[in-house]
């Protein structure tokens, strides 16, 4: 099994415990990072490589989902601590249940892991180790990570303040998700940032995040539509029929199930829904469109 820790407008910054996601393409950072890695043509898939990704796999959709839980998804206010109305505090990421980390964070935010509102300190005693967690495993990355790590725990506190059912906050969240992740893949494998396409394709992939998590209506698809076709481009621009071919069929599938959005006959996709199975298509898209441009 799998536990996702879902706040308001949370849909892809995942808690794991033990177990990998059952939604595989749900973890939006992992691949974005997969992605940027892919785009700089520097991944060779060597054994340090694929330690290093490991690691800013475990830091990015791990650590930072963390961090944006308890810094930006938590909207408990101190009133309502006082109410015990306030959230659980969130699990520690890939730590076993009764396992020595476990036991010490379970320590740490209070004996039975209550709810903040029933011990005061103790999401900030939470955030405290995940801080520390952060640091540590950024630390063994380089300076670019621990630098990248400060920027999205910036990021998740700023968006704290921004309303989350807002279209600033999405755009907050797909930064956080997509394009925070991609740029450290791509400092990480292809060192100097350079404009180009690599730059331009995590631009519109965190548009099009950001327009799936604020999709509250058919009118909402418009951006995640219109961002498909920056990628077909770049491919085309780079004179990769089979992959622009490739992409083609993970636009379709996507498009053609639309047509099945809000029916009343009953036989139809909710929004959430949609997103859901479409997102396995984008994400697909994305690798076949990072691997395009950086061949």
């Amino acid at each position: 099994m799998a536990t996702r820790e879902v706040s308001p407008g949370s849909q892809s910054v995942l808690k794991l415990r033990v177990w990998m996601s059952e939604r595989l393409f749900g973890l939006a950072p992992a691949w974005a990072l997969l992605a940027g890695a892919l785009s700089t043509g520097g991944l060779h898939w060597r054994r340090e490589e694929i330690l290093l990704l490991v690691g800013s796999v475990l830091l990015v959709d791990g650590l930072w989902g963390q961090l944006w839980t308890q810094l930006a998804g938590q909207t408990t206010e101190p009133s309502d601590s006082v109410e015990g109305q306030a959230g659980l505090v969130a699990p520690l990421p890939y730590a076993a249940p009764g396992s020595p980390l476990s036991n010490l964070w379970r320590w740490l935010v209070g004996s039975r892991g209550e709810k903040v509102g029933r011990q005061p300190a103790a999401g900030w005693r939470a955030l405290l180790l995940s801080c520390l967690l952060t640091s540590g495993v950024a630390l063994l990355l380089g300076p670019i990570a621990v630098l990248l790590s400060a920027m999205a725990a910036l990021l998740a506190a700023a968006a704290r303040f921004i309303p989350h059912r807002t279209f600033a906050h999405r755009l907050a969240q797909g930064l956080f998700e997509m394009g925070l992740p991609w740029l450290l893949a791509h400092l990480v494998f292809g060192g100097l940032l350079q404009p180009g396409w690599p730059l331009l394709i995590a631009v519109d992939y965190v548009l099009l995040h950001a327009g799936a998590l604020s999709l509250r209506s058919r009118r909402g698809l418009w951006l995640i539509n219109l961002a498909q076709f920056v990628p077909l481009v770049s491919l085309i621009t780079a004179r990769q029929p089979f992959l622009s071919t490739a992409f083609s069929i993970t636009v379709l599938a996507p498009l053609s199930w639309q047509a099945w959005l809000g029916r009343a006959d009953g036989g139809g996709l909710s929004l959430g829904r949609y997103r859901e199975v479409a997102q396995i298509w984008w994400w697909a898209g994305m690798l076949v469109t990072a691997w395009g441009i950086g061949r």
